[in-house]
């Protein structure tokens, strides 16, 4: 029996639900660094990059922290990349310690490790007793660089530890996108779910666009609201307010970054505090990018992207201009009012520290959302650009919502 293909549309309840999980999820990328040099990577990862790799020291040093995030409201963590079994023990030290801590934990992968069995065994044998969920990558563009068989043989290996385990294909052409998902569908294991996203013009991607391979996006790019899953700490400790545009992209020109004294805790607590990323969250693009034109900071070409993190990718200017008006704006005390109101509105309370929600167990688990397809994966993706086209709140969806056995399961 072939794996299944996801093809559940998006519900606005959904999207309120998968906005909701990004304040209990931690991103950690532990290198830029990848086997494969992908057309469309968004961390325009490589091979020959001489880009760092978290060290195992350091990675012990965030341990405990996990603890102490728990014990606030954190739920899941998700490693990535890059390719982040190429930091294989810190991501195992980090795994256990968020296990121990009653954290679910996520592992984002080419699964390139699946090259040879002795490299797929020291994987699945370091990081399986640890991890909940592999989400792996396989598209195209991914096929360009590893044999369909050596990916086979990582998902399979992933599968039989028990693990949820779900497989992102990103759309190319037409013809290479079907063929890639035909082959999919008759070599994976049936536990698996494969989930169709498109290809966005972020990181590497962008190049895909002038070189007439990949057309912009369409959709309410400008409105949507940001859909970072959390705070993003990179490999030298920084952190950053997304996995997607602004991971990698724009550093040193956007304002939203996070790392700093008090370890772990006190980013994750300046990232959920940061008024401009509550505003870009709560309530999308529009205010900011009304402002910026009012004060004659923004650029046309920011709004030629249709996706939210291709329009978010484009705002920022090398002096530090439009960081330092938004910024400014956005701290508002008025606005910061009207910004609780609206969370208000849409989740019902104003999110606070809190231990009295549980982890997610059994058939109860929290669910996520993509936006071709709803995955089995029961914690937020690393890869928000998949939640593709979606209206702010108020606006009609542009699909009908998912049925009940559509949504069974993330």
């Amino acid at each position: 029996m072939a794996a299944a293909v996801m093809t559940g549309q998006a519900s606005a309840e959904a999207f309120t639900r998968f906005q909701r999980l990004a304040w209990t999820n931690l991103v950690f990328s532990v290198t830029r660094r990848c086997p494969l040099r992908c057309a469309h990577c968004v961390t325009a990862s490589a091979p020959d990059a001489a880009f760092p790799v978290l060290d195992v020291d350091e990675a012990g040093r965030w341990a405990p922290d996990l603890a102490a995030l728990a014990a606030l409201g954190l739920r899941t963590v998700t490693f990535t990349g890059g390719e982040p079994t190429l930091a294989l023990h810190p991501v195992a030290t980090l795994a256990r310690a968020a296990r121990a801590a009653g954290l679910r934990t996520a592992v984002v992968t080419s699964g390139s490790w699946g090259a040879s069995a002795p490299l797929t065994g020291r994987v699945i044998g370091l990081l399986g007793p640890a991890v909940d969920a592999w989400d792996f990558g396989y598209d195209a563009y991914h096929a360009r660089h590893l044999a369909l068989p050596a990916f086979i043989r990582a998902v399979a290996a992933a599968c039989d530890t028990g693990a949820e385990v779900a497989v992102r294909l990103c759309e190319a052409d037409a013809v290479s996108t079907q063929a890639v998902l035909a082959a999919l569908e008759g070599a994976l294991p049936t536990a698996v779910t494969v989930i169709v996203q498109p290809t966005l013009a972020v990181g590497r991607g962008a190049d895909l666009v002038p070189d007439g391979v990949l057309e912009p996006a369409g959709g309410d790019g400008p409105l949507a609201p940001c859909l970072s899953t959390g705070p993003f700490v990179r490999e030298d400790g920084s952190v950053g307010p997304c996995c997607a545009a602004l991971g990698y992209g724009a550093r040193g020109r956007h304002p939203l970054e996070y790392g700093g004294p008090g370890g772990l805790v006190a980013a994750w607590r300046r990232w959920r505090a940061d008024p401009l990323l509550r505003l870009l969250r709560l309530a999308g693009f529009a205010l900011p990018l009304r402002w910026l034109a009012e004060e004659g900071l923004l650029d046309p070409q920011a709004l030629a992207g249709g996706h939210v993190c291709e329009v978010c990718q484009g705002l920022w200017d090398d002096d530090g201009r439009v960081a330092a008006m938004l910024r400014r704006r956005a701290e508002d005390p008025k606005l910061l009012a009207l910004l609780d109101g609206l969370e208000i509105a849409l989740f019902g309370a104003v999110w606070s520290e809190t231990a009295a929600v549980p982890p997610p167990q059994g058939e109860n688990r929290a669910r996520g959302l993509f936006c071709r397809g709803v995955s089995r994966v029961t914690r937020p993706c690393c890869a928000p650009w998949c939640v593709a086209r979606l209206p702010p709140p108020g606006r009609a969806m542009p699909w009908p919502a998912p049925s009940p056995g559509g949504m069974g399961g993330r």
